[in-house]
């Protein structure tokens, strides 16, 4: 008899453990769930204002072509690599979230160590405040010998504000850090910027 109720409670113990662990892995199945759900929701959230900002966008074009109020604008982006021992593999550049240029030819990406290159040129740009996003894939010194290079990216980003009958220049340049001895990792690697308006006098 004893020995049939410690069966019977050893029996109802388990299954109350199992009944346990069966809730605790819903409820973590819920919570992790609802992260997602909240995740996704925040992805539609900003691809809505994006769309809602191209749509903003190629609203004033539209009607800038219509009524033939085309500015003559200019936006220019000018790089120059004065970096010594790291190279320079890739460069992208993205205008407002959308990329509009990127350059991996290598002999034009070695000819900006001697001078401004152009990275990316645009005329008749909506007048407006633009964000640019400059990436640089970069292949770093070596900093210790038998580690090899290390790859990685360096950015920047920066908004300028496009007038109308404006031209706009960026100018970029790559350079040792100061107090850096070396150019192994992003940390060694500042990017400098500068800019400048030119009055337009004909389109």
């Amino acid at each position: 008899m004893l020995f049939k109720r410690i069966i019977s409670t050893t029996f109802i113990i388990t299954l109350a453990i199992l009944f346990s662990a069966n809730i605790k892995a819903q409820a973590q199945q819920e919570d992790k769930y609802q992260e997602e759900l909240n995740k996704l929701q925040k992805e539609i959230e900003y691809l809505k204002l994006k769309i809602l900002e191209t749509r903003k966008s190629l609203k004033i074009f539209e009607d800038m072509i219509l009524f033939g109020t085309l500015t003559g604008t200019k936006l220019t982006i000018f790089y120059q690599n004065n970096l010594k021992k790291a190279e320079v593999l890739e460069i992208a550049v993205s205008v407002d979230g959308f990329l509009v240029s990127e350059i991996k030819d290598k002999d034009k990406i070695k000819e900006s160590t001697k001078k401004e290159i152009v990275i990316y040129d645009e005329t008749e740009v909506i007048p407006d405040k633009h964000v640019i996003d400059v990436v640089f894939t970069i292949q770093g010194e070596e900093a210790t010998k038998g580690e090899g290079r290390k790859k990685f990216k360096k950015a920047v980003r920066y908004e300028v504000n496009v007038e109308k009958e404006i031209a706009t220049y960026v100018r970029l340049k790559t350079v040792q850090a100061p107090g850096r001895k070396t150019e192994a990792l992003p940390d060694d690697i500042d990017i400098i910027v500068t800019s400048e308006k030119v009055k337009l006098l004909s389109k």
